[in-house]
């Protein structure tokens, strides 16, 4: 699935000052260590093997992730991709941006970046934050649980209603 996400960028612009981003579609978890993990098509595509040192930084509310240039050694913190492509996010970015563990960033190429941003889906768990086509929509979308979530409430509601 490919969709255009708007976002203003620090470069060249159109008239409105807007760029339009390629979502590649995919949606990954931030790991308890804060790792993310690379989709390995993007790895291909962009020629990022383990080892290969990567720069980070933020703009806005977007993670740009790029290859370290050394001849630029622009202001970034530099990470390396490990041999399954997973890139540890600073633990200070993940507190400015408040991206918890198992938090669902989906991916954006731009160029040569790679843009991370958190995902919002309609469809996510209010109890246990699982993104599914198969949880339960109630009230035009306003509550929505996952059949886990669901049973995690009914207990819940069981123990409230004994009382």
């Amino acid at each position: 699935m490919y969709g255009f996400y708007k976002y203003v960028l620090n470069k060249e612009r159109d008239k409105w000052g807007v760029i339009l981003m390629k979502s590649i579609g995919i949606v990954r978890r931030l790991d308890e260590l804060g790792r993310i993990v690379l989709p390995k098509e993007l790895r291909n595509t962009m020629n990022i093997k383990g080892g290969v040192p990567l720069e980070i930084h933020v703009e806005k509310d977007l993670i740009i992730i790029t290859k370290y240039d050394e001849i630029l050694r622009k202001s970034g913190i530099v990470r390396n991709a490990d041999e399954l492509g997973r890139v540890v996010l600073p633990k200070e970015l993940r507190k400015m941006l408040k991206l918890q563990t198992n938090i669902p960033l989906e991916f954006f190429i731009d160029e040569q970046r790679i843009i991370l941003k958190k995902f919002y889906s309609d469809k996510t768990c209010m109890i246990t934050g699982v993104i599914d086509d198969k949880n339960f929509i109630f009230e035009n979308g306003k509550f929505v649980l996952s059949k886990d979530g669901a049973n995690i409430l009914i207990q819940e509601l069981q123990k409230y209603v004994a009382q």
